[in-house]
C-alpha cells in the first residue's frame, strides 16, 4: 500500500484524499481531461491503474491513481512517485532509482511536450512498476510494468534526439536512420509473448521500406549457468529471427549474435533473475 494512503498528498490542492474506501475511481471516471495532451495522457494511463487495483481489491492503490488521474484531468502537475512513497524490497532501490532519474532527465528535457504519449506512458508505468514491486507478489506484472516503461522511456528519448522539422519546402528524403528495438522474454524462455511479437510487424515494415540491413543480439541474465546461458540467448534470437522470416524478410539476411549473460541492461551480482536483462536488441540499419 502507497505511503500516500495514510497522510494529505502534498500539493494536491482542493483534491483530498479519499483514503482506501475505492471511491476515488468513479469520481476521476466523471472528469472531463483537459489541459496538454500529456496531462490527457496521463489521465488515461493513470485511470487504467485505478481500474486495474480496483479490480484486484486493492482500493488504497485505486484512490491514489484515481486521484493522479484527476489532477491530471484538470491539467495540473503531476509527478512520478518518489523512492521513498513505496516501502520497496532492499534488491530493487537502486534500479527503481535510476530509472527515475533517467524519467525525469526525459522530462526536464522536455519529453512531455516533445513526446507526450510515450512520456505519459513512462511514468504511468514507473508508478505501476513501483507498486507492483512495494507488493513484491506478482513477479509477471512487475515485469510487464517495467518493461513497458523502459519501452516508452527509450521512445520518448528518441523524439528528443530527433526533434521533428519544421514544415518548409519538400525536401528529398533523408536515408533512414538506424532504428533499434528491444524484445524482452519471461524466466528461461525463448518465447516471444504475444505483446513483444507485436513489434515484429513494425520492425519488418521499418526495414523493408529502407532496404536496411537487420541484426539481433541475444542476451540472459545471471541466473543459471554460463554455457546454458548462451545457448539460451542463441535460441531467443533464433525465435525473432523466425519470427521476421515468417514476415517475409530473409532471415540469411539477419545477423544474429549471442552474448548470454554479458553486456546486461542492469548489472547485477550473480544468479539474480532481472526481467531487463532477458532480451533481444534488434537494430535495423542502412550503414
Amino acid at each position: 500500500m502507497n505511503k500516500f494512503t495514510n497522510i494529505v498528498i502534498a500539493g494536491l490542492g482542493s483534491l483530498a484524499l479519499v483514503g482506501c474506501a475505492g471511491t476515488g475511481l468513479e469520481s476521476a471516471k466523471d472528469q472531463t481531461p483537459s489541459g496538454s495532451e500529456f496531462s490527457k495522457n496521463l489521465y488515461d494511463g493513470y485511470l487504467g491503474l485505478s481500474e486495474g487495483e480496483y479490480a484486484e481489491y486493492d482500493f488504497a492503490d485505486s484512490d491514489v491513481f484515481a486521484q493522479k488521474a484527476s489532477l491530471a484531468s484538470e491539467g495540473s502537475a503531476v509527478t512520478p512517485d518518489e523512492i521513498s512513497d513505496r516501502d520497496l524490497p532492499e534488491d530493487k532501490v537502486s534500479v527503481l532509482s535510476s530509472s527515475r532519474e533517467r524519467l525525469m532527465a526525459a522530462m526536464a528535457a522536455g519529453a512531455a511536450s516533445k513526446s507526450p504519449q510515450n512520456a505519459a506512458t513512462a511514468q504511468v508505468m514507473f508508478d505501476c512498476w513501483m507498486q507492483e514491486q512495494e507488493e513484491n507478489r506478482q513477479p509477471d506484472d512487475i515485469a510487464a510494468c517495467q518493461a513497458a516503461f523502459s519501452d516508452a522511456i527509450a521512445k520518448a528519448e528518441a523524439d528528443l534526439d530527433e526533434p521533428k522539422a519544421v514544415a518548409a519546402a519538400p525536401e528529398p528524403a533523408p536515408e533512414p536512420a538506424t532504428k533499434s528495438w528491444v524484445l524482452y522474454f519471461g524466466f528461461d524462455s525463448a518465447n516471444l509473448s504475444d505483446g513483444e511479437a507485436s513489434k515484429i510487424d513494425e520492425i519488418v515494415k521499418y526495414a523493408k521500406s529502407s532496404d536496411a540491413k537487420v541484426s539481433l543480439t541475444g542476451h540472459t541474465d545471471r541466473a543459471g549457468a554460463d554455457d546454458y546461458n548462451e545457448m539460451l540467448s542463441s535460441e531467443r534470437t533464433k525465435a525473432v529471427a523466425k519470427a521476421i522470416g515468417d514476415q517475409g524478410l530473409g532471415i540469411d539476411e539477419v545477423k544474429q549474435v549471442s552474448l548470454g549473460e554479458n553486456d546486461p541492461a542492469v548489472a547485477t551480482v550473480d544468479d539474480v533473475k532481472e526481467p531487463l536483462n532477458r532480451r533481444v536488441v534488434v537494430k535495423v540499419s542502412n550503414n
